[in-house]
């Protein structure tokens, strides 16, 4: 059965990319792949009932093997939405509550605290209200202490340092950023489903008919595509990053960003929240997306929260990006449609050419040619 499943999904994908695929969003993307020198670009165009996809250039910016609607992409700190979709799962069945305490479902933190965070919850975790310092970037990691066993005890250790560490105060928007805070939620997960976050997401995608891995795609398979960087900033070209590559985010942070999924699956997963935002029940209830999405201001669960300038109707976004991916998401739900947009590179140059066709595709679609 979940194979007929499978070639029921992927007869779907190719037949939509063939008789779909729209000639100016191709041009526009191979134009910007051009000036910005990238050595891929894809996008999903996601309303309700359909997905249509455009991309083009190759895996590695050194090697002519082309791009597959099929291929694996790191989705960094999009991850997160994908936590908090775990979550609001486990507190639908009543495992959990947002208001759940960290020290009530983690106990053996207890004493290993400040007295700051006696109070932290999983709602507040999720959207970055907790005062966690973030762990967002190479410097903060080098400080962390060597952590052993499996990864959930790993998270136990590496919260019971953090939680030792003084808060960091909200910034203008009313949160602050935080990776770290990822872990813990995916800690209290973990104890109140009784099983590692790592097989939850697995379980979770197996239900929806995802795939999904982690880490950086070329890791378990050389042929998928590679991530890109510039290796100094006096670079002006790309490198393209070998699996033998040392650099990695930590286990214990991979709630926060490091799951990897093909395109059509990341913007099913996608289109999911934009059916629930137009009212639309499915793995989770419509009240859900809308608490997940703009259940507080500026920050969500898992997505950044904006409003479109000329109506101010709301919209939820999300960059992801550990330097060698980088991948945007925007949801309109007034104007019923969502995009992904992604690449395999990281840097400046990756995020402009991600927002720019983002834009174009929204312009071609409003004036109807797509």
């Amino acid at each position: 059965m979940k194979i007929l499943v499978w070639i029921i999904l992927l007869l779907s994908v190719f037949t939509g990319r063939a008789q779909q695929l729209p000639a100016a969003a191709q041009r526009v993307l191979d134009s910007l792949l051009r000036a910005q020198h990238l050595p891929a670009l894809a996008a999903a165009i996601i309303e309700p009932g359909r997905i249509r996809y455009v991309l083009g250039g190759t895996r590695r910016i050194d090697q002519p093997s082309p791009v597959q609607l099929t291929d694996f992409w790191h989705l960094g700190s999009n991850t997160k939405a994908i936590t908090s979709f775990v979550a609001a799962r486990l507190v639908a069945r009543g495992k959990l509550r947002w208001d759940s305490r960290l020290l009530d479902v983690v106990p053996g933190l207890r004493g290993h605290v400040r007295p700051e965070y006696v109070g932290v919850t999983l709602g507040a975790l999720l959207t970055h209200r907790a005062g966690i310092r973030p762990y967002n970037s190479g410097a903060e990691l080098t400080e962390l202490p060597a952590f052993t066993g499996t990864v959930s005890q790993q998270r136990l250790q590496f919260a019971q340092f953090v939680l030792q560490q003084s808060p960091v105060p909200p910034g203008p928007a009313a949160y602050a950023y935080s990776n770290a805070g990822y872990a813990l939620a995916a800690l209290m997960l973990e104890r109140s489903a009784h099983c590692s976050w790592e097989a939850q997401v697995a379980r979770t995608c197996r239900r929806l008919h995802l795939r999904e891995r982690l880490g950086f795609p070329n890791r378990a398979d050389p042929s998928q595509p590679w991530g890109h960087w510039l290796a100094s900033p006096a670079d002006s070209t790309l490198t393209a990053l070998g699996p033998a590559l040392t650099y990695r985010i930590q286990p214990v942070l991979a709630p926060a960003g490091d799951v990897a999924m093909p395109l059509p699956d990341y913007a099913r997963f996608v289109q999911l929240h934009l059916q629930g935002l137009l009212g639309q029940g499915n793995y989770l209830k419509a009240s859900t997306y809308q608490l997940l999405h703009f259940g507080q201001p500026a920050y969500a669960y898992g997505w950044a929260v904006s409003k479109l300038v000329a109506t101010s109707a709301p919209i939820s976004l999300h960059d992801g990006s550990a330097g060698t991916f980088f991948c945007h998401t925007i949801i309109y739900p007034s104007e019923q449609v969502a995009f992904v947009v992604i690449t395999n590179a990281g840097g400046a140059a990756a995020e402009q050419a991600c927002y720019a066709l983002r834009r174009q595709l929204r312009k071609i679609l409003l004036i109807k040619q797509l």
